[in-house]
């Protein structure tokens, strides 16, 4: 495994509610790439958000690191033309960084036929995810597109053509690798690509089909694993990347609305079970690289009870809630047992890389 990675998110809008981050923090961030790469034994960092600044000032927080940047920017629920103009000035800020030094992949967006217009039916992640939903029948694919419903595989064509612009309009400033961070219900061509991207959580499927899955998505280029991750309670690990459905919104109060009014039980354990094991599973698949979703995800901050949303949450520290003392000093979160059991399986796989140099 050549890149040990996490995700870090500068802010992105999934509502019109507000950035995900917010405020954004250079110091913060500075702060933390410091302790991805040290604290981690992390060799590069996916940086996804909204604000083309916000991503160059963490790329180069993380080049200061010593870390490889996967440049992600996103902007979500826009469609093909408005996202086009969008990348071609990102485009122009990564080239920036590379010609600065900076060791820098770009993504040319994440799950798109989802987060954006245009591709699937409706107005909205929520309404584009339930038409897909019911495309697949509630099942969870990890293996061949080739399994993928007709009406998804016929969506994907549509889908191609737009990354297959996107793509032309960034290769015309960007002179680095190019890649794509897709959803296993996406079809995509990745000629287009230098590098395979995929975002590959495991659910309720054998460790054995999670492996023999990834067979169908080598296309004898760089195979990246750009998300995987758990959230914090008890039987999340079945639900993957679904997890966070158990929190449907909040209360005034600060409490969580939880799925069918029940409040879940915390398991840091839990989390930190599912992320090595699966790192385990991918190292020894030998995918070239995998990204740990997601360092810190301060819209969902930690709490007693009812208002602990980082329950339903991915991150690997927990940010402490805004009226908590700890909130006020560097850093504002405290490493979970996840962030510790992931340290150690980098830490031993950096040793083991560096013995076989």
């Amino acid at each position: 495994m050549k890149y040990r990675g996490v995700v870090y998110d500068v802010g992105l809008k999934f509502t019109d509610a507000g950035f995900s981050v917010d405020p954004f923090e250079p110091a913060l961030a500075e702060h933390d790439m410091r302790t991805i790469a040290n604290d981690l034994h992390a060799n590069a960092v996916r940086i996804e958000g909204e604000e083309i600044d916000r991503l160059v000032t963490a790329s180069r927080a993380a080049h200061a690191a010593g870390l490889t940047v996967f440049f992600n920017p996103w902007k979500m629920n826009i469609g093909h033309d408005e996202t086009r103009a969008y990348l071609a000035q990102a485009a122009v800020a990564a080239e920036q960084l590379r010609n600065e030094g900076v060791d820098i992949v770009f993504l040319t967006g994440c799950e798109y036929s989802i987060f954006s217009d245009g591709i699937f039916p409706g107005s909205s992640y929520a309404e584009r995810g339930m038409w897909m939903a019911a495309q697949m029948g509630g099942a969870h694919l990890t293996g061949s597109p080739a399994a993928l419903p007709d009406s998804l595989r016929e969506k994907s064509v549509k889908l191609n053509e737009v990354l297959r612009s996107f793509t032309e309009t960034i290769r015309a400033s960007f002179g680095g690798p190019v890649t794509y961070s897709a959803g296993t219900w996406e079809d995509i061509d990745w000629s287009i690509f230098d590098i395979v991207g995929l975002d590959y959580y495991r659910r309720a499927e054998t460790e054995e089909e999670y492996v023999a899955g990834l067979e169908a998505h080598r296309h004898s280029k760089p195979l990246v694993v750009m998300e995987v991750g758990c959230c914090t309670y008890e039987g999340a690990a079945v639900h993957g990347d679904g997890g966070f459905v158990v929190l449907e919104g909040a209360n005034p109060d600060g409490t969580g609305i939880w799925r069918d009014g029940v409040v879940p039980t915390r398991s840091e354990r839990e989390q930190a079970d599912y992320v090595e094991r699966q790192l385990e599973l991918l190292d020894g698949a030998g995918v070239d690289a995998v990204f740990v979703f997601v360092f810190s995800f301060p819209a969902m901050r930690t709490g007693e009870g009812a208002k602990d949303l980082d329950m339903a949450g991915f991150s690997l520290v927990k940010t402490f809630a805004q009226d908590d003392p700890r909130s006020k000093v560097m850093p504002p979160w405290e490493p979970k047992e996840a962030f510790h059991r992931l340290a150690e399986v980098y830490r031993r796989h950096a040793a083991t890389t560096s013995s076989n140099q």
